[in-house]
């Protein structure tokens, strides 16, 4: 019966012609391995001479119930703790023992977060777009263009100060006039 170099599992059965006064070759016994279930590998214990079944999951893709994050199993043994083979529905799902759910926490966190990125890239492009117009007003450099300019975005600066980032409306930027 042979076995697997690294991990002495039974790889099948086979015939060899052993010399008198040799032993046998390596990785192989002759001792009979038991009936193997599904999901299951039979291992060998050089050692004791006797056979043991192990869980044997390699190649299945699992679940971190924790995380969602894909788990591939690559070794011999039972799964590991917090996993399901059930693939979570999308974005924002949490296990709650038996299934995935929607975590509407976890979504209201991204969103308000998100909303929260977008109020401060406003507040900085309107800062960039004020900073050379105010600089043409303070030296009385400004055309009645800018002038209007600087006014329409100051006005959209603080409007989108004032947004609400939990239930955000985003005012229209003003259009180069």
């Amino acid at each position: 019966f042979n076995l697997r170099s690294d991990t002495n599992e039974f790889i099948g059965a086979g015939d060899a012609y052993i010399p008198p006064h040799t032993g046998l070759p390596a990785n192989c016994t002759d001792i009979a391995p038991p009936d193997i279930p599904s999901s299951h590998i039979a291992v060998f214990d050089a050692e004791t001479q006797t056979w043991s079944l192990q869980e044997d999951h390699r190649g299945e893709t699992v679940y971190d119930t924790t995380t969602g994050n894909q788990v591939y199993i690559s070794e011999l043994g039972p799964l590991p703790e917090n996993v399901t083979s059930v693939s979570p529905d999308g974005e924002y799902q949490k296990w709650d023992g038996k299934a995935w759910v929607k975590d509407e926490a976890a979504e209201k966190a991204a969103q308000l977060r998100q909303a929260e990125e977008t109020k401060s890239r406003l507040l900085q492009m309107a800062s960039e777009k004020i900073a050379p117009l105010q600089d043409a007003v303070d030296l009385g450099l400004a055309t009645d263009d800018e002038k209007a300019q600087l006014d329409e975005w100051k006005k959209y600066r603080v409007l989108v100060n004032r947004v609400d980032t939990l239930n955000p409306d985003w005012p229209e930027k003003p259009s180069q006039l």
